[in-house]
């Protein structure tokens, strides 16, 4: 079963948000966003193309259901990520 998180994150680009879904214990899709720069998940980093995804198990991430976010709120996150991402 998919489950869907928000949470707030601190890169080399500044603070930001990070949307994560889970199929299980792994990622399968990630977002980030810091000021107006989109960034979707891709298999490694690039600064031009964007974040890899979290490779820790959900069990061991400090997510909780205050952090837990629709399918919804996801996907209009990966449409704004597709649609302006760098």
């Amino acid at each position: 079963m998919k489950k869907y998180y928000k949470r707030d994150a601190e890169s080399d680009l500044g603070f930001g948000t990070v949307y994560l879904e889970f199929d299980g214990e792994w990622a399968t899709r990630q977002v980030e966003k810091y000021g107006e720069r989109w960034f979707c998940s891709n298999v490694e980093y690039h600064e031009d193309i964007g974040p890899a995804l979290v490779d820790q198990p959900l069990s061991v991430l400090e997510l909780s259901i205050e952090n837990e976010i629709s399918l919804f709120e996801f996907e209009e996150a990966w449409e704004q990520a597709i649609r302006y991402g760098n």
